[in-house]
Protein backbone atom coordinates (compact mmCIF):
# COMPACT_ATOMS: atom_id res chain seq x y z
CA UNK A 1 0.00 0.00 0.00
CA UNK A 2 2.92 2.24 0.94
CA UNK A 3 4.09 2.26 -2.95
CA UNK A 4 0.82 2.46 -4.23
CA UNK A 5 0.44 6.10 -2.21
CA UNK A 6 4.19 7.15 -3.22
CA UNK A 7 2.86 6.62 -6.60
CA UNK A 8 0.19 8.31 -5.93
CA UNK A 9 1.98 11.09 -4.81
CA UNK A 10 4.30 11.39 -7.51
CA UNK A 11 1.83 12.15 -10.48
CA UNK A 12 0.38 14.28 -7.88
CA UNK A 13 3.43 15.80 -7.30
CA UNK A 14 4.45 15.86 -11.37
CA UNK A 15 1.13 18.12 -12.11
CA UNK A 16 2.12 20.72 -8.89
CA UNK A 17 5.76 20.62 -10.82
CA UNK A 18 4.06 21.95 -14.48
CA UNK A 19 1.40 24.43 -12.30
CA UNK A 20 4.52 26.03 -10.22
CA UNK A 21 6.91 26.24 -13.12
CA UNK A 22 7.03 29.76 -14.87
CA UNK A 23 9.95 29.72 -17.84
CA UNK A 24 9.56 27.15 -20.64
CA UNK A 25 12.74 24.59 -19.78
CA UNK A 26 13.70 24.65 -23.55
CA UNK A 27 12.49 26.32 -26.33
CA UNK A 28 10.63 25.15 -29.31
CA UNK A 29 10.60 26.29 -32.96
CA UNK A 30 8.46 29.11 -32.50
CA UNK A 31 8.46 32.96 -34.02
CA UNK A 32 11.28 34.48 -32.26
CA UNK A 33 10.97 37.90 -33.93
CA UNK A 34 9.66 39.69 -37.16
CA UNK A 35 9.96 42.70 -39.23
CA UNK A 36 7.77 44.89 -38.91
CA UNK A 37 6.83 43.48 -35.32
CA UNK A 38 3.23 42.59 -34.59
CA UNK A 39 0.79 44.81 -34.34
CA UNK A 40 2.86 47.88 -35.46
CA UNK A 41 1.91 50.77 -37.08
CA UNK A 42 4.08 52.79 -39.72
CA UNK A 43 4.74 55.33 -41.54
CA UNK A 44 4.94 53.53 -44.86
CA UNK A 45 5.30 50.14 -46.74
CA UNK A 46 7.83 48.00 -45.75
CA UNK A 47 9.42 46.18 -48.79
CA UNK A 48 9.47 43.08 -47.51
CA UNK A 49 8.31 41.15 -44.49
CA UNK A 50 10.88 39.36 -42.47
CA UNK A 51 10.00 36.27 -39.45
CA UNK A 52 12.82 35.06 -37.24
CA UNK A 53 12.38 31.37 -35.28
CA UNK A 54 14.01 30.22 -32.36
CA UNK A 55 15.52 27.27 -34.23
CA UNK A 56 15.78 26.28 -37.94
CA UNK A 57 13.67 25.59 -40.01
CA UNK A 58 12.45 24.64 -43.42
CA UNK A 59 9.76 26.12 -45.70
CA UNK A 60 7.30 25.55 -48.53
CA UNK A 61 6.13 27.62 -51.25
CA UNK A 62 3.73 29.45 -48.75
CA UNK A 63 6.11 29.63 -45.79
CA UNK A 64 5.06 33.62 -45.65
CA UNK A 65 1.96 35.04 -46.64
CA UNK A 66 0.62 38.22 -46.58
CA UNK A 67 -3.14 39.56 -46.46
CA UNK A 68 -4.90 43.25 -46.76
CA UNK A 69 -7.62 43.99 -44.67
CA UNK A 70 -10.06 42.07 -47.00
CA UNK A 71 -7.98 39.26 -46.97
CA UNK A 72 -6.57 39.37 -50.36
CA UNK A 73 -3.40 37.55 -50.83
CA UNK A 74 -0.53 40.75 -51.44
CA UNK A 75 2.85 39.36 -51.18
CA UNK A 76 4.91 38.51 -54.24
CA UNK A 77 5.15 34.81 -52.80
CA UNK A 78 8.50 32.62 -52.41
CA UNK A 79 10.63 29.70 -52.86
CA UNK A 80 10.55 26.22 -51.30
CA UNK A 81 13.62 25.81 -49.24
CA UNK A 82 15.13 22.26 -47.78
CA UNK A 83 17.95 24.18 -45.99
CA UNK A 84 17.14 24.62 -42.15
CA UNK A 85 17.23 28.48 -42.05
CA UNK A 86 15.85 30.95 -39.08
CA UNK A 87 14.72 33.75 -41.17
CA UNK A 88 12.54 33.80 -44.08
CA UNK A 89 11.36 36.93 -45.89
CA UNK A 90 8.57 37.50 -48.83
CA UNK A 91 8.80 40.88 -50.64
CA UNK A 92 5.67 43.26 -50.67
CA UNK A 93 4.88 45.20 -54.16
CA UNK A 94 5.16 48.92 -53.65
CA UNK A 95 1.97 49.67 -54.78
CA UNK A 96 -0.41 48.86 -51.63
CA UNK A 97 -2.54 51.16 -49.92
CA UNK A 98 -2.25 51.76 -46.14
CA UNK A 99 -4.17 49.77 -43.79
CA UNK A 100 -3.87 46.46 -41.80
CA UNK A 101 -2.28 43.21 -43.10
CA UNK A 102 -2.23 39.84 -41.59
CA UNK A 103 1.02 37.73 -42.21
CA UNK A 104 0.38 34.04 -42.12
CA UNK A 105 3.50 31.73 -41.39
CA UNK A 106 3.93 27.85 -41.50
CA UNK A 107 7.22 25.79 -41.45
CA UNK A 108 8.27 22.29 -40.59
CA UNK A 109 10.45 22.41 -37.38
CA UNK A 110 13.01 20.29 -36.64
CA UNK A 111 10.84 17.48 -35.54
CA UNK A 112 9.50 17.72 -38.48
CA UNK A 113 6.22 19.06 -37.66
CA UNK A 114 4.29 21.55 -38.57
CA UNK A 115 4.27 25.18 -36.93
CA UNK A 116 2.13 28.17 -37.89
CA UNK A 117 1.03 31.23 -36.36
CA UNK A 118 -0.22 35.13 -37.20
CA UNK A 119 0.44 38.31 -36.98
CA UNK A 120 -0.63 41.89 -38.13
CA UNK A 121 0.71 44.94 -38.69
CA UNK A 122 -0.78 48.25 -39.78
CA UNK A 123 1.13 50.87 -42.52
CA UNK A 124 -0.29 54.99 -41.96
CA UNK A 125 -3.42 53.60 -39.30
CA UNK A 126 -5.03 50.78 -38.57
CA UNK A 127 -8.23 49.67 -40.95
CA UNK A 128 -11.24 47.28 -39.94
CA UNK A 129 -10.00 43.39 -40.87
CA UNK A 130 -12.57 41.55 -42.54
CA UNK A 131 -12.66 37.92 -42.55
CA UNK A 132 -9.93 35.25 -41.31
CA UNK A 133 -6.57 34.29 -42.69
CA UNK A 134 -7.32 31.12 -45.47
CA UNK A 135 -5.82 28.24 -43.90
CA UNK A 136 -3.09 26.10 -46.03
CA UNK A 137 -4.28 22.73 -46.86
CA UNK A 138 -2.01 20.66 -44.32
CA UNK A 139 -2.05 20.94 -40.53
CA UNK A 140 -3.19 19.24 -37.70
CA UNK A 141 -6.93 19.91 -38.66
CA UNK A 142 -6.55 18.21 -42.54
CA UNK A 143 -7.08 15.29 -43.23
CA UNK A 144 -3.59 14.38 -43.89
CA UNK A 145 -3.39 14.95 -40.25
CA UNK A 146 -6.15 13.45 -39.02
CA UNK A 147 -4.88 10.34 -40.81
CA UNK A 148 -1.75 10.41 -39.43
CA UNK A 149 -2.91 11.10 -35.73
CA UNK A 150 -5.06 8.02 -36.19
CA UNK A 151 -1.82 6.20 -37.78
CA UNK A 152 -0.14 6.91 -34.23
CA UNK A 153 -2.83 5.54 -32.17
CA UNK A 154 -2.68 1.74 -34.03
CA UNK A 155 0.85 1.97 -33.80
CA UNK A 156 1.04 2.41 -29.88
CA UNK A 157 -1.46 0.20 -29.50
CA UNK A 158 0.63 -2.49 -31.85
CA UNK A 159 3.13 -1.62 -29.65
CA UNK A 160 1.61 -3.10 -27.03
CA UNK A 161 -0.31 -6.23 -28.61
CA UNK A 162 3.34 -6.74 -30.77
CA UNK A 163 6.76 -6.44 -28.86
CA UNK A 164 5.22 -5.79 -25.61
CA UNK A 165 3.43 -8.89 -25.31
CA UNK A 166 5.78 -11.32 -26.58
CA UNK A 167 8.49 -9.97 -24.10
CA UNK A 168 6.35 -10.39 -21.16
CA UNK A 169 5.68 -13.71 -22.11
CA UNK A 170 9.46 -14.62 -23.11
CA UNK A 171 10.84 -13.40 -19.88
CA UNK A 172 7.97 -14.22 -17.43
CA UNK A 173 5.86 -16.91 -19.39
CA UNK A 174 7.31 -19.09 -21.73
CA UNK A 175 4.60 -21.56 -21.54
CA UNK A 176 2.08 -19.07 -22.56
CA UNK A 177 3.82 -18.94 -26.46
CA UNK A 178 1.93 -22.46 -26.75
CA UNK A 179 -2.04 -20.55 -26.30
CA UNK A 180 -3.26 -19.67 -29.41
CA UNK A 181 -4.66 -16.65 -28.19
CA UNK A 182 -0.91 -15.39 -27.59
CA UNK A 183 0.43 -15.96 -30.55
CA UNK A 184 -2.96 -14.13 -32.02
CA UNK A 185 -1.90 -11.17 -30.14
CA UNK A 186 2.22 -10.99 -30.82
CA UNK A 187 0.86 -11.01 -34.88
CA UNK A 188 -2.17 -8.76 -34.53
CA UNK A 189 0.15 -6.63 -32.76
CA UNK A 190 2.99 -6.68 -35.33
CA UNK A 191 0.32 -6.37 -37.87
CA UNK A 192 -0.80 -3.22 -36.77
CA UNK A 193 2.78 -1.55 -36.22
CA UNK A 194 3.36 -2.92 -40.36
CA UNK A 195 0.04 -0.67 -41.27
CA UNK A 196 0.43 2.55 -39.49
CA UNK A 197 4.39 2.52 -40.32
CA UNK A 198 3.31 2.42 -44.07
CA UNK A 199 0.32 5.17 -43.49
CA UNK A 200 2.83 7.17 -41.66
CA UNK A 201 5.65 6.90 -44.04
CA UNK A 202 3.19 8.02 -46.93
CA UNK A 203 1.57 10.45 -45.17
CA UNK A 204 3.97 12.15 -43.31
CA UNK A 205 5.62 14.70 -45.66
CA UNK A 206 2.66 16.58 -46.73
CA UNK A 207 1.35 16.46 -43.21
CA UNK A 208 4.44 18.49 -42.60
CA UNK A 209 4.81 20.38 -45.90
CA UNK A 210 1.00 21.71 -44.99
CA UNK A 211 0.05 19.93 -48.69
CA UNK A 212 -3.15 18.45 -49.54
CA UNK A 213 -3.31 14.41 -49.01
CA UNK A 214 -3.29 14.03 -52.90
CA UNK A 215 -0.19 14.55 -52.67
CA UNK A 216 0.99 12.08 -50.50
CA UNK A 217 1.81 9.82 -53.85
CA UNK A 218 3.84 12.38 -55.73
CA UNK A 219 6.80 11.07 -54.01
CA UNK A 220 8.67 14.22 -53.15
CA UNK A 221 10.58 15.14 -50.37
CA UNK A 222 10.40 19.38 -49.21
CA UNK A 223 12.54 18.86 -46.50
CA UNK A 224 15.81 17.31 -44.60
CA UNK A 225 13.52 16.29 -41.07
CA UNK A 226 11.55 14.11 -44.47
CA UNK A 227 14.41 11.99 -45.10
CA UNK A 228 15.24 11.35 -41.60
CA UNK A 229 12.04 10.02 -40.79
CA UNK A 230 12.01 8.02 -44.03
CA UNK A 231 15.32 6.29 -42.82
CA UNK A 232 13.19 5.93 -39.34
CA UNK A 233 10.39 4.16 -40.56
CA UNK A 234 12.95 2.09 -43.02
CA UNK A 235 14.79 0.96 -39.63
CA UNK A 236 11.60 0.35 -38.13
CA UNK A 237 10.36 -2.56 -40.93
CA UNK A 238 13.43 -4.42 -40.47
CA UNK A 239 12.65 -4.71 -36.86
CA UNK A 240 9.48 -5.70 -37.40
CA UNK A 241 10.47 -8.38 -39.89
CA UNK A 242 13.15 -9.71 -37.89
CA UNK A 243 10.17 -9.42 -34.57
CA UNK A 244 8.34 -11.39 -37.27
CA UNK A 245 10.80 -14.08 -37.31
CA UNK A 246 11.63 -14.08 -33.68
CA UNK A 247 7.93 -14.75 -32.98
CA UNK A 248 8.06 -18.11 -35.57
CA UNK A 249 11.07 -19.47 -33.71
CA UNK A 250 9.53 -18.71 -30.34
CA UNK A 251 6.00 -19.75 -30.47
CA UNK A 252 7.78 -22.92 -32.35
CA UNK A 253 10.19 -23.93 -29.66
CA UNK A 254 7.37 -23.16 -27.18
CA UNK A 255 5.94 -26.52 -27.78
CA UNK A 256 8.77 -28.24 -26.69
CA UNK A 257 11.11 -26.44 -23.86
CA UNK A 258 11.27 -22.92 -22.78
CA UNK A 259 12.84 -20.70 -25.30
CA UNK A 260 16.05 -20.62 -24.82
CA UNK A 261 17.71 -17.70 -23.49
CA UNK A 262 19.91 -15.96 -26.32
CA UNK A 263 16.27 -15.68 -28.21
CA UNK A 264 15.17 -13.67 -25.46
CA UNK A 265 17.78 -11.75 -25.38
CA UNK A 266 17.97 -11.02 -29.01
CA UNK A 267 14.19 -10.57 -28.94
CA UNK A 268 14.62 -7.92 -26.72
CA UNK A 269 17.63 -6.12 -28.44
CA UNK A 270 15.30 -5.86 -31.99
CA UNK A 271 12.64 -4.50 -29.80
CA UNK A 272 14.92 -1.59 -28.44
CA UNK A 273 16.15 -0.90 -31.87
CA UNK A 274 12.20 -0.89 -32.90
CA UNK A 275 11.39 1.88 -29.76
CA UNK A 276 14.35 3.26 -30.93
CA UNK A 277 12.77 4.77 -34.17
CA UNK A 278 10.35 6.85 -32.56
CA UNK A 279 11.95 9.37 -30.39
CA UNK A 280 14.07 10.80 -33.82
CA UNK A 281 10.25 11.74 -35.67
CA UNK A 282 9.16 13.38 -32.34
CA UNK A 283 9.28 16.42 -30.82
CA UNK A 284 12.43 15.38 -28.65
CA UNK A 285 14.79 16.32 -31.62
CA UNK A 286 13.21 19.62 -31.16
CA UNK A 287 15.63 21.34 -28.46
CA UNK A 288 19.17 21.75 -26.88
CA UNK A 289 19.34 18.53 -25.24
CA UNK A 290 18.14 16.65 -28.02
CA UNK A 291 20.01 13.44 -26.88
CA UNK A 292 18.59 13.10 -23.30
CA UNK A 293 15.00 14.03 -24.28
CA UNK A 294 15.48 11.15 -26.88
CA UNK A 295 16.61 8.81 -24.22
CA UNK A 296 13.77 9.93 -22.04
CA UNK A 297 11.20 9.36 -24.67
CA UNK A 298 12.40 5.80 -25.19
CA UNK A 299 12.44 4.56 -21.42
CA UNK A 300 8.53 6.15 -21.62
CA UNK A 301 7.97 4.22 -24.39
CA UNK A 302 9.53 1.00 -23.29
CA UNK A 303 7.64 1.11 -20.52
CA UNK A 304 4.42 1.73 -22.08
CA UNK A 305 5.08 -1.29 -24.50
CA UNK A 306 5.45 -3.79 -21.66
CA UNK A 307 2.81 -2.70 -19.22
CA UNK A 308 0.56 -2.63 -21.41
CA UNK A 309 1.45 -5.97 -23.25
CA UNK A 310 1.89 -7.54 -19.61
CA UNK A 311 -1.71 -6.13 -18.70
CA UNK A 312 -3.20 -7.27 -21.98
CA UNK A 313 -1.82 -11.12 -21.92
CA UNK A 314 -3.15 -11.34 -18.13
CA UNK A 315 -6.70 -10.23 -18.79
CA UNK A 316 -6.93 -11.97 -21.93
CA UNK A 317 -4.76 -15.04 -22.07
CA UNK A 318 -3.85 -15.60 -18.29
CA UNK A 319 -6.41 -15.23 -16.32
CA UNK A 320 -8.46 -17.59 -18.54
CA UNK A 321 -9.73 -20.95 -16.86
CA UNK A 322 -6.74 -22.99 -18.90
CA UNK A 323 -4.33 -21.14 -17.23
CA UNK A 324 -5.69 -20.74 -13.79
CA UNK A 325 -2.90 -22.90 -12.36
CA UNK A 326 -0.36 -20.48 -13.77
CA UNK A 327 -1.76 -17.32 -12.58
CA UNK A 328 -0.87 -17.77 -9.03
CA UNK A 329 2.80 -17.91 -9.78
CA UNK A 330 3.11 -15.61 -13.14
CA UNK A 331 0.94 -13.07 -11.76
CA UNK A 332 3.52 -11.34 -8.78
CA UNK A 333 6.15 -11.48 -11.62
CA UNK A 334 4.31 -9.12 -13.68
CA UNK A 335 3.54 -7.12 -10.78
CA UNK A 336 6.89 -5.92 -10.00
CA UNK A 337 7.24 -5.58 -13.86
CA UNK A 338 4.17 -3.31 -14.00
CA UNK A 339 5.20 -1.12 -10.63
CA UNK A 340 8.51 -0.64 -12.42
CA UNK A 341 7.23 0.53 -15.85
CA UNK A 342 4.66 2.39 -14.07
CA UNK A 343 7.51 4.39 -11.93
CA UNK A 344 9.03 5.26 -15.12
CA UNK A 345 5.86 6.28 -17.14
CA UNK A 346 5.54 8.88 -14.18
CA UNK A 347 9.09 10.08 -13.95
CA UNK A 348 9.84 10.42 -17.76
CA UNK A 349 6.19 11.84 -18.57
CA UNK A 350 7.35 14.24 -15.83
CA UNK A 351 10.29 14.95 -17.26
CA UNK A 352 8.46 15.41 -21.09
CA UNK A 353 5.78 17.25 -19.40
CA UNK A 354 8.28 20.03 -18.01
CA UNK A 355 10.11 19.97 -21.21
CA UNK A 356 7.20 20.95 -23.57
CA UNK A 357 4.90 22.78 -21.33
CA UNK A 358 7.21 24.07 -18.42
CA UNK A 359 4.13 27.07 -17.58
CA UNK A 360 1.20 27.26 -15.98
CA UNK A 361 -0.88 29.09 -18.54
CA UNK A 362 -0.15 26.92 -20.84
CA UNK A 363 -1.93 23.94 -19.28
CA UNK A 364 -4.54 25.82 -20.15
CA UNK A 365 -5.00 28.31 -22.83
CA UNK A 366 -2.89 26.20 -25.82
CA UNK A 367 -4.60 22.80 -27.32
CA UNK A 368 -1.39 20.94 -26.26
CA UNK A 369 -1.44 21.61 -22.59
CA UNK A 370 -5.24 20.72 -22.21
CA UNK A 371 -4.45 17.57 -23.52
CA UNK A 372 -1.56 17.31 -21.83
CA UNK A 373 -3.96 17.82 -18.44
CA UNK A 374 -6.27 15.22 -20.09
CA UNK A 375 -3.51 12.29 -20.50
CA UNK A 376 -2.25 13.09 -17.09
CA UNK A 377 -6.16 12.54 -15.72
CA UNK A 378 -5.82 9.38 -17.58
CA UNK A 379 -2.93 8.04 -16.52
CA UNK A 380 -3.38 9.01 -12.60
CA UNK A 381 -7.02 6.64 -13.02
CA UNK A 382 -5.20 4.22 -14.43
CA UNK A 383 -2.65 3.78 -11.96
CA UNK A 384 -5.64 4.04 -9.26
CA UNK A 385 -6.71 0.92 -11.42
CA UNK A 386 -3.00 -0.77 -11.18
CA UNK A 387 -3.89 -0.16 -7.46
CA UNK A 388 -5.96 -2.13 -6.94
CA UNK A 389 -5.28 -4.97 -8.86
CA UNK A 390 -2.16 -4.77 -7.34
CA UNK A 391 -4.10 -5.36 -3.94
CA UNK A 392 -5.80 -8.58 -5.49
CA UNK A 393 -2.75 -9.82 -6.19
CA UNK A 394 -1.03 -9.64 -2.53
CA UNK A 395 -4.29 -11.27 -1.49
CA UNK A 396 -4.61 -13.98 -3.44
CA UNK A 397 -2.15 -14.96 -5.42
CA UNK A 398 1.25 -14.25 -3.08
CA UNK A 399 -0.27 -15.41 -0.07
CA UNK A 400 1.21 -19.19 1.59
CA UNK A 401 -1.83 -20.79 0.37
CA UNK A 402 -2.93 -19.16 -3.23
CA UNK A 403 -6.71 -19.07 -4.10
CA UNK A 404 -6.37 -20.47 -7.47
CA UNK A 405 -6.32 -24.52 -7.76
CA UNK A 406 -3.52 -25.91 -10.84
CA UNK A 407 -4.89 -26.09 -14.14
CA UNK A 408 -5.81 -29.81 -13.80
CA UNK A 409 -8.72 -29.42 -11.35
CA UNK A 410 -6.74 -31.55 -8.58
CA UNK A 411 -7.48 -28.99 -6.13
CA UNK A 412 -7.36 -32.04 -3.19
CA UNK A 413 -4.29 -33.42 -4.12
CA UNK A 414 -2.63 -29.97 -4.28
CA UNK A 415 -3.15 -28.85 -0.78
CA UNK A 416 -2.86 -30.24 2.56
CA UNK A 417 -5.61 -32.09 4.01
CA UNK A 418 -5.94 -29.73 6.91
CA UNK A 419 -6.51 -27.03 4.29
CA UNK A 420 -9.50 -27.86 2.50
CA UNK A 421 -9.95 -26.46 -1.27
CA UNK A 422 -11.78 -23.23 -1.22
CA UNK A 423 -15.03 -23.47 -2.98
CA UNK A 424 -14.96 -22.82 -6.97
CA UNK A 425 -17.87 -20.36 -7.25
CA UNK A 426 -15.47 -17.97 -4.78
CA UNK A 427 -12.40 -18.37 -7.09
CA UNK A 428 -13.95 -18.14 -10.45
CA UNK A 429 -15.83 -14.97 -8.84
CA UNK A 430 -12.13 -13.51 -7.25
CA UNK A 431 -10.72 -14.16 -10.86
CA UNK A 432 -13.47 -12.75 -12.80
CA UNK A 433 -13.25 -9.49 -10.60
CA UNK A 434 -9.50 -9.10 -11.46
CA UNK A 435 -10.27 -9.63 -15.23
CA UNK A 436 -12.97 -6.77 -14.54
CA UNK A 437 -10.24 -4.38 -13.33
CA UNK A 438 -7.69 -5.52 -15.68
CA UNK A 439 -10.15 -5.06 -18.62
CA UNK A 440 -10.93 -1.08 -17.23
CA UNK A 441 -7.47 -0.35 -16.55
CA UNK A 442 -6.93 -0.96 -20.50
CA UNK A 443 -9.89 0.89 -21.79
CA UNK A 444 -8.89 3.92 -19.74
CA UNK A 445 -5.39 3.50 -21.36
CA UNK A 446 -6.35 2.78 -24.56
CA UNK A 447 -7.87 6.47 -24.19
CA UNK A 448 -4.88 7.88 -22.99
CA UNK A 449 -3.13 6.07 -26.45
CA UNK A 450 -5.29 8.03 -28.19
CA UNK A 451 -4.17 11.31 -26.42
CA UNK A 452 -0.70 10.69 -26.87
CA UNK A 453 -1.57 10.22 -30.32
CA UNK A 454 -2.82 13.45 -30.64
CA UNK A 455 -0.15 15.22 -28.70
CA UNK A 456 2.68 13.67 -30.83
CA UNK A 457 1.02 15.57 -34.08
CA UNK A 458 0.24 19.17 -31.69
CA UNK A 459 3.05 21.74 -31.60
CA UNK A 460 4.28 22.65 -28.09
CA UNK A 461 3.40 26.06 -26.86
CA UNK A 462 6.74 28.38 -28.02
Amino acid sequence: MRRVLTMLCLVLCALGLQAVSAVPVAAHTGLLSSEPAADQVLPRLPPKVAVTFRLPVTSGTDAVRVFDDRMRRVDLGGHPDDRPRRTLRTALPGSLRAGTYSVAWQVTSPDGHPVAGTFRFSVGAATHVVGAVPALAGGSGSRAGLLLGAARGIAFAGLALGPGVLLVALWLWPAGLRARETRALVWGGLGLLATATLTVLTVNTVWADGRPLTDAWSGAHAHESAATADLAHAVRFYALFALGAATAVATASAGRQRPAAPLAWATTAVTIVLWGTWPPTGHAVDGPYAPLEMAVDLAHLAAMSLWLGGLTLVAAVLSRPAHLGELSVVLPRFSRLAFTAVLVLVVTGTARAWREVGSAGHLLDTPFGRLLLVKSAGVAVVVALGAVARRWVHRHATGPAPLLPPADGAADRALAPSAPAPPAPLEAAAVRNLRRGLLAELLVAAGVLGVTAALVSAAPPG
